[in-house]
């Protein structure tokens, strides 16, 4: 049995998600081009597929599968300014806010729970914390200029979306 610790940075990391999902539909309405859509589209891509590899879990251990607060809409109107941001500094004021705010939870979920207690449960903690450094990662890439900037989120996604080349 998982303990109460874990049910409740687990249900943190899911509503993570909610939130996610909204910043980056936000941010995909006002994509410039292919390019981005494709990198905001792989970010709501993740988020989406974290949701939905949560959600048997969450509904087994009797948790809340909606968002019991107003976090969508909180989000999207907290990130509409991102539109005016330059490209790069969307990605490093990104890159800041999964390493400092998201991350550390994200981790601290595979630490509260083992295998030997629920596979499961230890199993998708492993890759939440595995989806979040993949978010970081691109961050990083964006701002620093790589090619495909996106890959490291795209490997871990189980239904990618086609890169625009």
């Amino acid at each position: 049995m998982v303990s109460k610790l874990f049910r409740e940075c687990l249900m943190d990391v899911y509503i993570a998600e909610h939130g996610g999902e909204a910043a980056f539909e936000v941010m995909l309405s006002h994509a410039e081009d292919d390019e981005q859509r494709y990198i905001f589209g792989t970010l709501l891509q993740a988020e989406t597929e974290g949701k939905a590899l949560m959600r048997p879990l969450i509904s087994r251990l009797g948790l809340p599968l909606l968002d019991p607060g107003n976090t969508r809409a909180e989000t999207a109107a907290a990130v509409a300014a991102f539109k005016e941001l330059p490209w790069r500094e969307r990605f490093v004021l990104l890159g800041e806010s999964v390493r400092t705010t998201y991350l550390p939870r994200y981790e601290e979920l595979a630490t509260l729970v083992s295998a030997d207690e629920d596979a499961q449960a230890a199993k998708i903690a492993q890759f939440m914390g595995d989806h979040e450094r993949a978010l970081l990662a691109l961050a990083h890439n964006v701002v620093a200029g790589v090619a495909d900037p996106a890959a490291p989120v795209a490997a871990i996604l189980h239904f990618p979306l086609m890169h625009p080349m």
